[in-house]
């Protein structure tokens, strides 16, 4: 089973990942959906470092959101798991692209200073 976070802005993934209000987090094996919930993020605050922990605590194996900056894909990375940044789509198209295995990364900044860049 893989678990897997994806950062929400109402009905679409987030461009900023660090201004997340909420996440669906999946449940899932191939390409099927077992569970789905959304969580409320742990904070309102672009705290770095935190939103990592916390999704490892939920016990995702996966993130997927728009903009992330490095700072954020290290912290990700040094606790095993795994980041995909996208581009711009609802987030039902980004669960149906992930349970198909056709979920695209593409690069991105996303610094503190500037907005999101892909």
């Amino acid at each position: 089973m893989t678990r897997a976070a994806i950062a929400m802005d109402g009905k679409v993934i987030s461009e900023h990942f660090g201004k997340t209000k909420s996440f669906l987090f999946v449940n899932y094996e191939g390409d099927h959906l077992l569970s789905r919930e959304v969580i409320a993020a742990p904070t309102e605050e672009h705290v770095p470092g935190l939103f990592p922990k916390w999704i490892k605590e939920m016990g995702a194996d996966r993130v997927v959101a728009g903009g992330m900056g490095s700072q954020a894909k290290r912290f990700f990375e040094s606790l095993g798991i795994e980041v995909l940044t996208v581009t711009s789509m609802d987030v039902e198209e980004g669960v149906n692209a992930l349970l198909s295995g056709s979920l695209a990364t593409v690069e991105t900044d996303c610094g503190h200073d500037s907005d999101c860049k892909k």
